[in-house]
C-alpha cells in the first residue's frame, strides 16, 4: 500500500467515527469535531503524498491547505471550512478549554469535512 493510501484509509476510518457518533443520543460531540479535524487533515496529506509533496509535520489545516493550493487551485474552495476545523484540533480535547458543542456544531464539523 502507497504512502497516500494509508493517510486516505485513515481518514476514512475518523470519517467512519464521526458518522457513527453524531448518531448517539447525547453524543460527545466534542470528539465529533476533533475527528472531523483529524479526517481532513489526513485527506489533505493524503494529496500530498500522492503528488509527492514535501510539506512540515504540522496540523494545521490552513497551513496544509495552503501548501496543497500551490499545487493545485481548486483547494481554494475549502479555505473556509480548513479554518473553522482547525479550531478543533487541540482546543476541545481537554475539559477546561472549550464549552460544550452542541448537536448543531458536530453537524457542521461533519459537513466541514
Amino acid at each position: 500500500m502507497k504512502e497516500f493510501e494509508k493517510w486516505f484509509k485513515k481518514a476514512e476510518g475518523d470519517f467512519i467515527i464521526i458518522s457513527s457518533l453524531i448518531l448517539l443520543d447525547n453524543a460527545p460531540y466534542d470528539l465529533c469535531g476533533f475527528h472531523s479535524q483529524q479526517a481532513s487533515e489526513k485527506y489533505l496529506k493524503a494529496y500530498l503524498f500522492s503528488g509527492n509533496i514535501n510539506f512540515p509535520k504540522i496540523h494545521n489545516l490552513f497551513k496544509l491547505m495552503k501548501i496543497c493550493i500551490s499545487k493545485n487551485h481548486l483547494f481554494e474552495e475549502i479555505e473556509i471550512q480548513c479554518k473553522r476545523l482547525n479550531n478543533y484540533a487541540v482546543a476541545h480535547r481537554y475539559p477546561d478549554d472549550f464549552d460544550e458543542l452542541t448537536f448543531k456544531d458536530a453537524q457542521n464539523a461533519y459537513g466541514d469535512a
